[in-house]
């Protein structure tokens, strides 16, 4: 029998077994995080080659990466290149993004989103300082330990600013770390944007870094 992921279609193979106790077994797409199967029944479907690892260690990065790739999707015929990665992150300097299929031991604890922007002629025509801020970067650490997803870096293209893409996938990311319990902070911040987020409600932490809170005016 066939488990199909319904976020991002991914098949599994799933098994009928015979389990002794009775438990509530939750088994999440490895490739996007999507709830594939939830059971609480002694006779269970157990998809194999599904991550058991614990619920927001895969679901939380795995949702991160695929909200990121289905909101920049409207964005993509800016960008001459786009790329959204999830990985492990030992430090800020020590990066190993990996395959999608597969699953580090402890979750993945790391997404970024890179995009340089399209040069043609006509994009350039709309961008009045396209070489100060060429590119897009967004830098996210989920820390399971604390329980705490960071942003340090998070920089947005003369020809986005304008449209609130920023504060929409801050947003976006937000909702998905109350979901599962996680803090959100945005961190090592420019000084203008650092008092703009004090400014939409944002909690403060210390002199660079703030906490995305309900209170946090983002969409307005």
């Amino acid at each position: 029998m066939d488990l199909i992921c319904e976020r991002c279609h991914a098949k599994y193979e799933v098994e009928l077994v015979d389990c002794e106790k009775f438990n509530k077994f939750s088994y999440y797409c490895i490739f996007c995080g999507n709830l594939l199967l939830e059971v609480n029944d002694k006779k269970k479907f157990l998809p194999k080659n599904v991550s058991s690892i614990p619920i927001p260690q895969i679901a939380l990065p795995g949702l991160i990466y695929s909200t990121l790739t289905a909101y920049m999707e409207e964005y993509k015929g800016l960008f001459k290149e786009l790329s959204i990665g999830k990985g492990q992150a030992t430090s800020s300097l020590n990066i190993s993004l990996q395959e999608d299929d597969f699953v580090p031991p402890n979750g993945w604890s790391y997404v970024q989103l890179e995009g340089l922007i399209d040069d043609s002629e006509e994009i350039k025509k709309s961008i009045e300082d396209l070489f100060k801020t060429p590119g897009m970067v967004l830098r996210i650490y989920i820390l399971h330990d604390s329980r705490e997803v960071q942003i340090p870096n998070i920089m947005v293209p003369y020809a986005l600013r304008h449209r609130g893409i920023g504060k929409h996938l801050i947003a976006l990311i937000y909702d998905l770390c109350k979901h599962f319990g996680y803090r959100l902070s945005i961190v090592q911040m420019v000084e203008g944007f650092y008092y703009r987020l004090l400014e939409r409600g944002a909690e403060m932490i210390d002199e660079d870094s703030v906490e995305i809170t309900d209170n946090t005016n983002l969409l307005n």
